[in-house]
C-alpha cells in the first residue's frame, strides 16, 4: 500500500492472509473449542471472531505505518456523503421489507406472525457481534478493501469489480482444501454457493463504491447474514430463534426470493442504475462547463 504501482505479489499475501486468517481461526480453534473442549457453537464462534478481526487489525495498523493513507484508500475513513450512506443503510431494509410483502402477496408464503421476542432478539444481537468480527469486517478489509484496491491500481473500476468475487469465492474454496487436506473434511463447492458468492460480492462493492465508505459494505454484509439466518433460513432450521414465522410454497422459497432475488440482487440492480445516473449527471456537467 506504501506504492500507487501494481503488485500482484501483494495481491497474493492479502488473499494468502485472510484464507489463513479464517483457516486458523475458523476450522483450527474452532475445532478445538468445540470437538475437544465441549464449548458452544455461539461462544466459539465468538472467541473465533475475536481472533479473526484481531488478526486482520495487525495487518491493517502494520500496513498504516507505511502509508498513513492507507485507511481512506480502503474506504475505512471518509465518505462520498450522509444523504448517499443514509440510501445506502434505508436501501437493504426497504428491499427486505418489499420483500416480504411481495412473498406474501403473492402466495409464496402464509400463515406468517412476527416472533419478536427477548430471546430472539438476543439471539440476533448477538449473532450481528460475532457476524461482524468473524465474518464482514475482516472478509471486507481484505476482499473489498485490500484487494479491490491493489487491483483497481491497475484497472478501472469494472475489472475489480468482476475479479474481487472471484477471489472472494477462492477464499472459502482454499479453507475448505486445507480443512480437507488437514481434517478430512469434505470438499463441496455447488453452483448455486459460486453464483450466490460472486453476485454477493458484486452487491457489496457497489454499496461502497456508491456511498465511499467500507463501512457501507460491512454493514450490508451483516443484513444480509441475519437476514438469512433468522428470517428466510429462521422459519425452517430453528424456529425457536426465528424473527418471521410461515410456512413456504416450496422448501427454500424465502431462501431464493428475498435473501438472493430481493436483498442482493435488486441490491445490484438498484445501485448499477443510481450509479449510472450519477455518472451521466457528471458527463452532462462536464460538457456544459
Amino acid at each position: 500500500m506504501s506504492s500507487s504501482k501494481f503488485r500482484i505479489s501483494q495481491l497474493l499475501l492479502y488473499f494468502v492472509l485472510v484464507s489463513l486468517f479464517l483457516f486458523v481461526s475458523g476450522n483450527v480453534v474452532g475445532r478445538y473449542l468445540i470437538e475437544t473442549q465441549g464449548m458452544g457453537k455461539q461462544i466459539a464462534m465468538l472467541i473465533q471472531g475475536v481472533i479473526f478481526a484481531g488478526l486482520t487489525l495487525v495487518v491493517i495498523i502494520i500496513l498504516k505505518r507505511k502509508n498513513p493513507d492507507m485507511f481512506k484508500n480502503i474506504g475505512l475513513k471518509g465518505m462520498n456523503s450522509s444523504y448517499k450512506l443514509i440510501v445506502g443503510i434505508a436501501l437493504p431494509f426497504i428491499l427486505l421489507v418489499s420483500g416480504i410483502l411481495t412473498a406474501y402477496l403473492f402466495g409464496g408464503i402464509e400463515n406468517v406472525s412476527l416472533n419478536l421476542t427477548t430471546n430472539v432478539i438476543i439471539a440476533i444481537l448477538i449473532n450481528s457481534v460475532t457476524a461482524f468480527m468473524y465474518e464482514a469486517f475482516p472478509e471486507e478489509v481484505f476482499i473489498r478493501g485490500l484487494i479491490f484496491e491493489e487491483l483497481h491500481k491497475k484497472y478501472r473500476f469494472i475489472i475489480p469489480l468482476i475479479l474481487q468475487p472471484l477471489i472472494f469465492i477462492c477464499v472459502p474454496i482454499m479453507v475448505m482444501a486445507m480443512a480437507s487436506i488437514f481434517f478430512g473434511e469434505p470438499f463441496l463447492v455447488t453452483i448455486d454457493y459460486f453464483i450466490l458468492l460472486f453476485t454477493f460480492g458484486i452487491a457489496l462493492q457497489l454499496y461502497r463504491k456508491f456511498t465511499g465508505t467500507l463501512w457501507m459494505s460491512i454493514i450490508f454484509h451483516i443484513v444480509y447474514l441475519e437476514v438469512a439466518r433468522y428470517i428466510s433460513m429462521g422459519g425452517i432450521n430453528d424456529p425457536d430463534v426465528a424473527l418471521l414465522e410461515f410456512d413456504e410454497t416450496f422448501g427454500g422459497f424465502m431462501t431464493l426470493y428475498l435473501s438472493f432475488l430481493f436483498i442482493v440482487v435488486f441490491s445490484v440492480v438498484v445501485l448499477s442504475v443510481l450509479l449510472l445516473i450519477e455518472k451521466r449527471k457528471k458527463v452532462i456537467k462536464t460538457k456544459t462547463i
